[in-house]
């Protein structure tokens, strides 16, 4: 060889090259590509029966507000999630606020969800009975000890006052670690909190693996309808402290009140983990084992308070045992479970202080990280002017900082007039216009089977049972823009709108007969109303506007399409951020984005075609002054393609019509 080959990841300088003779490899590589961002990331804010990702609960019990927005992939993972229907969330037939109401029937794209906290502010703790056992000499369970599960939103009783969980709460089956036949029990004479039990063989320093039986753990004890004090002391009981010695564990009842034994000797018993019968680790009256949210829908009741669910379990028996037998719930031992009427109560109508948790839950979505960032649609289950007017602010702030982002608006469900919704005073069209705002009306009647037997008041101001509420709009136009390409009229009639708005049964109740004076008005002023279409036998969208009168910012579609090209190519772009700009990197980004536009003009098959036209300009916006300090711009101009909305058909018919042929 006359020379030596040398290979560089780019090009080197002319110092480099001139080193020593022979061919320098310059492995540059392949340009990279702008990848469109998603745009049917839509974030719905609302009122859930299971409250886990709208709270913190700390060690001492207290629950404090902090909204996480989850993001949900499937019906049974909102069930799982964020809990199912519950009658009692929202004010339903005028404001809304039930996530699962307003989700009910649509389908999303991708979908967030941010709970509103209306838990009171001290949690709670559950707790089960284990099955007793089988015999004096035999110490396996009755039954197979079955993981149980309480649904979020499940109901209890504190005489006439209810509680509803706030959060799925699950007992392992994970099963007993240590059993025995040599238990024994002595009478102290005088019922007391804490009662001692001895076995011989027990080793409960050791047992479980070596780690030995730990405060909040439980002992299940004795035969449940056995002779003597084979079945008096028949019961479930929960270790009060670290054992101390091998034979010897203090317990105490699982709610905390006062017994004694029945003095006696080979008692079977059991001893299982903690999780295995208790929604928290600890005492009954330790506040860290207080883990789950409630909300109180009645009054305050007290701390240290123990409540019965409002259906109970089957009790256990010598031979049968249902998975959550001896269901109970217990209030904080130091702290009553407050009762805030504006928030928790049933059906609660809209009020500042569930204003200010709807506040929270948007600015949640302003956090710079996953799934926040992606969020491209933002649409509360509840409406108030307050909401309203949060809604257009956090549209502002959140496109000033991360992707464009818009913002659905309805009024509440008792505004039955084309006059009440065209106006500028709230809760009117313009009281919050703007282009990223679509303000929607009126609203839909939809058949929530969940719903059938209970009585839920309609937009008309009455009860009806048979499941068919009335819903807000704009969740019905965030389902859609969530399927449909940014660049489309949500306001077609074809794929997929006959699928999102199918389960659309009526208008809601109270609104009727509008007609082509009333569509033309409200196109006029900026509201994309739903009309029915008898073409298709189901409802459209009149009108795929924004509720903004300046030109240029009417139609949805172009504020939609405008946000996914800028944040397609920013997103890119900001890859060659701090590199020196050379030439090189110049091209490099002009040629990523050319070559992104120019897929989506798509010449060569025109049914893909996605724009009309684009421009790429990175010279006349640019001067040696600001090069020099780091700045060079890239103007970008694209022609959008017009949708389709005016046909005019001329038409000539009668005997004596001329027909020329060309």
């Amino acid at each position: 060889m006359s020379g030596f080959v040398r290979r560089y990841g780019s090009f080197p300088g002319q110092e480099t090259i001139t080193l020593i003779e022979g061919v320098v490899i310059v492995d540059l590589p392949p340009p990279g590509a702008v990848n469109g961002v998603g745009t049917g990331t839509v974030a719905v804010i609302g009122e859930f029966a299971d409250m886990t990702y709208a709270v913190s609960v700390d060690t001492t019990g207290v629950v404090t507000t902090k909204p996480q927005p989850v993001e949900v992939t499937s019906a049974q993972d909102l069930l799982d999630k964020l809990g199912g229907f519950d009658e009692s969330i929202g004010d339903t037939g005028i404001s809304g606020g039930s996530g699962f109401i307003a989700l009910r029937n649509k389908k999303f794209s991708r979908l967030i969800c941010v709970p509103v906290n209306l838990a009171s502010a001290n949690a709670v703790r559950l707790y089960r009975d284990l099955p007793t056992n089988k015999s004096a000499t035999n110490p396996t369970p009755i039954v197979t000890v079955y993981a149980g599960s309480v649904a979020a939103g499940r109901e209890f009783k504190s005489g006439v006052n209810r509680v509803k969980v706030g959060k799925r709460c699950t007992f392992t089956g994970v099963g007993a670690y240590s059993q025995n036949v040599d238990g024994a029990v002595t009478a102290a004479g005088a019922p007391a909190q804490f009662q001692t039990f001895t076995s011989a063989l027990g080793g409960f320093l050791t047992a479980n693996g070596g780690v030995g039986v730990k405060k909040g753990d439980f002992l299940v004890l004795g035969v449940i309808g056995g002779a003597g004090a084979l079945g008096v002391n028949a019961a479930t009981y929960r270790v009060r402290s670290d054992p101390t010695l091998a034979t010897a564990l203090v317990v105490e009842k699982l709610d905390g009140t006062n017994f004694d034994w029945s003095t006696t000797t080979a008692l079977p018993y059991r001893i299982h983990p903690a999780t295995d019968a208790d929604t928290g680790v600890g005492e009954s009256d330790d506040a860290i084992a207080c883990t789950v949210p409630a909300r109180p829908l009645d009054a305050t009741i007290l701390a240290a308070t123990t409540i019965n669910p409002t259906i109970v379990p089957t009790a256990g028996t010598a031979t049968t045992w249902d998975p959550l037998s001896g269901l109970q719930m217990r209030t904080h031992p130091t702290g009553a479970l407050t009762y805030t009427s504006t928030i928790q109560a049933a059906n609660a109508v809209s009020d500042a202080t569930i204003d200010a948790l709807y506040a929270s839950c948007f600015d949640s979505l302003l956090a710079d990280e996953m799934p926040s960032r992606d969020v491209n649609i933002v649409v509360p289950a509840r409406t108030s002017e307050t909401i309203r007017t949060k809604q257009r602010a956090h549209i502002l702030d959140a496109s000033a900082i991360g992707y464009g982002r818009i913002s659905l608006v309805s009024p509440p469900l008792n505004t039955l007039t084309v006059s009440a919704v065209v106006t500028d005073a709230s809760p009117g069209v313009g009281a919050t216009r703007n282009e990223r705002i679509i303000y929607n009306w009126p609203g839909a009647q939809t058949f929530i089977p969940e719903a059938v037997g209970f009585t839920m008041k309609g937009a008309d101001g009455f009860n009806h049972a048979d499941g068919m509420l009335d819903t807000q709009l704009n969740m019905w136009m965030a389902a859609l823009l969530s399927n449909l390409a940014p660049e489309r009229n949500p306001a077609q009639s074809t794929d997929p709108v006959p699928a999102i708005l199918g389960p659309i049964t009526s208008f809601q109740r109270g609104v009727s007969g509008l007609n082509m004076t009333d569509y033309i008005l409200m196109r006029k002023m900026g509201i994309a109303a739903i009309r029915f279409d008898r073409t298709i036998g189901g409802f459209i969208f009149q009108s795929g506007v924004t509720s903004s009168l300046t030109s240029g910012q009417k139609n949805i579609n172009r504020r939609r399409f405008a946000d996914m090209l800028e944040d397609s190519c920013a997103e890119r772009l900001n890859q060659f951020a701090k590199q020196p700009l050379t030439q090189g990197l110049k091209d490099s980004a002009v040629g990523e984005m050319e070559a992104y536009l120019s897929g989506l003009k798509s010449e060569d098959n025109p049914s893909a075609q996605r724009l009309n036209d684009y421009l790429i300009d990175d010279v006349s916006g640019n001067t040696p002054n600001l090069e020099a300090k780091g700045i060079h711009v890239i103007i970008m101009k694209v022609r959008t393609l017009a949708t389709g909305d005016f046909f005019v058909l001329q038409a000539e018919i009668g005997e004596d019509v001329t027909i020329t042929v060309t």
